[in-house]
């Protein structure tokens, strides 16, 4: 018995897709929907991911190997959710850091959604490791600690 430690090719493809067909969308410039909308804002802002959005199957189906350094798919699926964070306000810990590091601290955006990623990753990634869910209440923390 195989132990599962991700989601499925089929879930991967799926998923990747919905970045391939928004970024392909908004270059065509046909109508997108709000989620359409913030994948392609993320993608553009990383111009050194661009390359891979011009062969599907490769895109679709590549496995990125973790000396490969930092996988754009998860990099751009981990803007995306610090995104959507922000534009829900939740947690409020996240709104607050960023508005924090951009008022305060004098970040520029994108380096700031950055340090929020950062810990977005290291929560994801523990909890991947032990086999549970994230632990929301040391991710708000650790948020909270960027706006100090």
């Amino acid at each position: 018995m195989t132990e599962q430690n991700g989601p499925s090719r089929e879930q991967l493809r799926a998923h990747r897709q919905i970045f391939w067909d928004a970024w392909h969308k908004a270059q065509a410039d046909l109508p997108l929907n709000a989620l359409e909308v913030r994948i392609a804002r993320v993608i553009q802002m990383h111009p050194e991911h661009h390359h891979f959005f011009d062969d599907m199957e490769d895109f679709l189906e590549r496995d990125f190997q973790v000396d490969d350094g930092m996988n754009p798919y998860l990099h751009l699926s981990l803007h995306l959710a610090i995104e959507e964070q922000l534009a829900t306000k939740h947690p409020p810990e996240a709104a607050n850091a960023m508005v924090h590091m951009m008022t305060v601290k004098k970040m520029d955006r994108h380096d700031a959604l950055h340090k929020l990623l950062e810990i977005l990753a290291e929560t994801v990634y523990y909890a991947q490791r032990a086999g549970r869910e994230p632990d929301v209440e040391a991710y708000a923390r650790r948020m909270k600690e960027l706006a100090a």
